[in-house]
């Protein structure tokens, strides 16, 4: 049996197949980066290559994915989809574009996913369907859009449950927040990521507008991927969302400090006054860890910074 992953070329998709292909399964992945695979710079997946198959297909192109997933439908157990535009400020730049992706994308595999019969689907939504509700936040907290990004996951989880009560279908949302480590490099990210984790990749002289007013949930990578896993291969499950993510709220200014003792030496890094995104912290993990025995191994982000340091080095010329 196979996995068939939408944004599986990503960071947290990446480590998704990653994962399930160390336990022998094929993953199918489907990534408009698929063709460039060899100058992805992902080495993980190169010790498992031989269980993935590559697939540029975008999300937004209906036919292609019918056809994608008609093609694999008769060897899968089920699909995880990913692709999505992450949060922060180049989301509300082309507001249209995105939110497509991230609405529109997650429509466009339930429905397919529907029509072939293939019921199962992990959605990897976020702790943004929760706004700025004060932490610790429960799959029982309200939703509430703070802004664009959380509305279009407010959007992908109602379709997913929607198409669960009306079509007897199994989706499933995992509620991920702020991830970091090996696999995304701090210099493909925003100005906050980079001022915080930049200096591990040898950047300096990072000025973020904001984001020093603020502390957040960060997860550690392999963590969000464990998570998800658990939530795919759990046999039967009695909620609908789950929140994955470390359950720990991290100040920021603190990451910056963390940063600079584990390298060693102080970099002309500086976060500007106020929050990076609208959002309370931390989220509440305690069902996952009751139902789908999800126990994050990095709740000590000092550790996971050690570790994505490490693959930093060994992965920067």
């Amino acid at each position: 049996m196979s996995v068939l992953i939408t944004g599986g070329l990503g960071h947290v998709g990446s480590w998704v197949a990653y994962q399930l292909a160390k336990q022998g399964k094929q993953v199918i992945l489907c990534d408009m980066a698929a063709n460039h695979f060899d100058r992805l710079g992902l080495d993980y997946l190169e010790e498992v290559r031989d269980k993935l198959v590559l697939e540029s297909v975008d999300v937004l192109d209906y036919h292609s994915m019918f056809e994608l997933l008609l093609r694999h439908r008769d060897d899968l157990e089920g699909v995880i989809h990913g692709v999505s535009v992450i949060a922060g400020p180049h989301f509300q730049q082309r507001p249209f574009k995105h939110i497509s992706i991230n609405a529109t994308g997650t429509l466009n595999v339930l429905e397919i996913c529907r029509i072939l019969g293939i019921d199962k689907v992990v959605n990897m939504s976020s702790g943004a369907v929760y706004g700025d509700a004060p932490g610790p936040q429960s799959e029982a907290t309200p939703y509430k859009a703070t802004d664009l990004y959380g509305a279009t996951k407010i959007a992908g989880e109602l379709y997913g449950l929607q198409y669960s009560d009306t079509y007897g279908m199994d989706v499933r949302n995992a509620r991920l927040f702020f991830v970091y480590g090996p696999g995304k490099r701090p210099s493909h990210m925003h100005l906050v990521y980079q001022a915080m984790f930049g200096p591990l990749e040898g950047l300096d002289d990072i000025q973020a507008p904001n984001g020093s007013e603020q502390a957040l949930d960060w997860t550690h990578v392999h963590d969000t991927a464990a998570g998800i896993v658990k939530l795919f291969e759990k046999e039967s499950v009695t909620h609908r969302n789950f929140n994955i993510s470390s359950g720990v709220a991290v100040d920021h200014l603190q990451i910056v400090e963390h940063v600079a003792d584990i390298i060693g030496k102080r970099s002309n890094v500086q976060l500007g006054p106020g929050p990076f995104v609208v959002r309370g912290a931390p989220l509440d993990i305690s069902l996952a860890q009751r139902e789908l025995g999800f126990t994050p191994q990095y709740t000590d982000i000092r550790t996971g910074i050690q570790d994505y340091w490490q693959w930093l080095k060994a992965n920067t010329p």
